[in-house]
């Protein structure tokens, strides 16, 4: 049977619907598969979401011209509470989780070392400890992810629902939220009364009378609107400071290609981690020089005598909850010295 010629595909019109698919289909296709899961439990308004998260999203899509890009998923889109965060990097709910070690601080009691208090003069020195012995002292602990980013935060401060905090015999007995059993272990140790809870249930526990007050960063008076049950801070007390990671799902790394993986590796590690601190410390410091000038909450100091006794007793805290970790087989020690902290 012989078949008309017009219905005959010729090459050149074959080659041009394929090049035609190429240039449409397959872009799209391509952005589709390099889309990757950011997720947090935070507002976008929040300081990480707006200063850190946000501007790194935006700078993998210009550097890649778009192949590659990251949708950031805040308030618990892919999953409600914090404390899950970990887990659900660990197991592909999200390619790329923000969240708190603190949080399942069992998990992580190495990477808590930076908790103690006395060990971070401020936020990039506490991250740059983080940092010198994270390969090889705090490996074990995140061998079951990509760490993208790691740092500390804001300095630890106590904001009271009532009773202001002037001296240490104000704290004694006094119900204070903590976010880690390291930090738990050291408000024991000043005479407070630690209730470990997720800064998510600050607000209510702290307006309803649950708690008296909250062991956090200054920023939470913004971000989590505590500003609205706090009538008091106590700051400059060397409390330790929260550790925070930006993580990513070892098979979603696995599946970027090469260069891919360079445009993360180029764009994350110990400078995203230093700038995170870095917001943290700007936010703190805008936040507490307000509250100074308007008097809400009122910002209180210890005086040069009682700040010294609190400093010999939370340096007496840090060596023992070393001593502790020790023998539950944690070489804090080690890692101390690794950091560059003397005893």
């Amino acid at each position: 049977m012989n078949i008309p010629s017009r219905l005959v595909a010729r090459p050149a019109v074959i080659a041009a619907c394929l090049a035609l698919f190429a240039a449409t289909l397959l872009p799209g296709m391509r952005a589709q598969a390099d889309e990757l899961k950011l997720a947090h439990w935070m507002s976008p308004r929040h300081t990480m979401h707006a200063k850190v998260m946000d501007p790194w999203a935006k700078e993998i899509a210009q550097l890649s011209n778009g192949s590659l890009t990251v949708k950031i998923y805040p308030g618990g889109a892919l999953g409600k509470g914090p404390v899950a965060q970990y887990q659900r990097a660990v197991d592909g709910v999200a390619d790329i989780t923000f969240g708190l070690p603190g949080f399942t601080s069992s998990q992580f009691l190495r990477t808590g070392v930076i908790e103690l208090p006395t060990v971070a003069v401020d936020g990039p020195d506490g991250t740059n400890k983080l940092w010198a012995v994270l390969d090889k002292q705090l490996a074990p602990e995140w061998s079951r992810v990509k760490v993208l980013a790691l740092w500390v935060g804001e300095p630890q401060i106590l904001l009271m629902r009532a009773k202001p905090i002037r001296t240490l015999a104000d704290l004694k007995g006094m119900k204070i939220r903590t976010p880690s059993k390291t930090q738990a272990d050291t408000i024991a140790e000043l005479g407070g009364t630690p209730v470990p809870m997720p800064i998510n249930r600050v607000y209510n526990a702290m307006s309803t009378g649950v708690i008296d007050g909250a062991l956090t960063g200054a920023s939470t008076l913004r971000s989590f609107k505590l500003a609205e049950v706090v009538k008091s801070i106590t700051v400059g007390l060397p409390l330790g400071r929260s550790p925070f990671f930006l993580v990513m799902n070892k098979k979603s790394w696995d599946a970027l290609s090469p260069q891919d993986q360079a445009l993360i590796t180029k764009t994350t590690g110990r400078a995203l981690s230093v700038k995170a601190s870095q917001v943290y410390e700007d936010e703190y410091a805008k936040i507490i020089a307000a509250a100074r000038k308007s008097g809400k909450p009122e910002v209180i100091t210890f005086s040069p005598a009682e700040a010294k006794t609190a400093d010999a007793i939370l340096e007496a805290a840090r060596d023992k909850q070393a001593g502790e970790l020790e023998k539950k087989g944690v070489p804090a020690k080690e890692i101390l010295t690794a950091m560059g902290v003397k005893g």
